[in-house]
């Protein structure tokens, strides 16, 4: 399995599996501004919308914070925007943080409320514990 590298910075690294259409991003920072996130998002959807990719593993295991903007941004806009050429499939993996795991409950339930158009089970998103586990399901 050979791994493509897409973007690499001081804040993330993003890799491509094309043998199983699968694009890797992993933030290697605590928190990331909405500015870098929409930028970061932005190029990676270029990327995505010239080569096959049918699922996306954010790996989320370094951040502590995160900001709510953007995760609605990537929401309602980025992964229907994506979902158009084919990416589809999403797996998180966060970090061993229960906060965090609250603070991403509560994020979803806001999206969903305010923006009753957008439904999460358009989407296959799944969480896992490693990158093994993202990869194989």
């Amino acid at each position: 399995m050979s791994m493509q590298s897409v973007i690499s910075d001081k804040n993330v690294v993003v890799n491509y599996i094309p043998e199983k259409s699968i694009l890797i991003c992993e933030l290697l920072v605590e928190f990331i501004t909405k500015d870098n996130f929409v930028n970061l998002f932005t190029e990676m959807g270029e990327f995505i919308k010239k080569n096959h990719v049918k699922k996306m593993i954010f790996d989320k295991r370094n951040m502590r914070v995160f900001d709510q903007s953007s995760m609605e941004w990537y929401h309602i806009h980025w992964k229907p925007e994506m979902k158009k050429y084919g990416l589809n499939s999403y797996r998180k993996i966060l970090p061993n943080d229960l906060i965090f795991e609250t603070s991403v409950k509560l994020g979803k339930q806001k999206i969903a409320k305010e923006n009753p158009n957008f439904k999460f089970e358009d989407f296959d998103i799944q969480y896992f514990k490693t990158l093994e586990e993202s990869i194989e399901n």
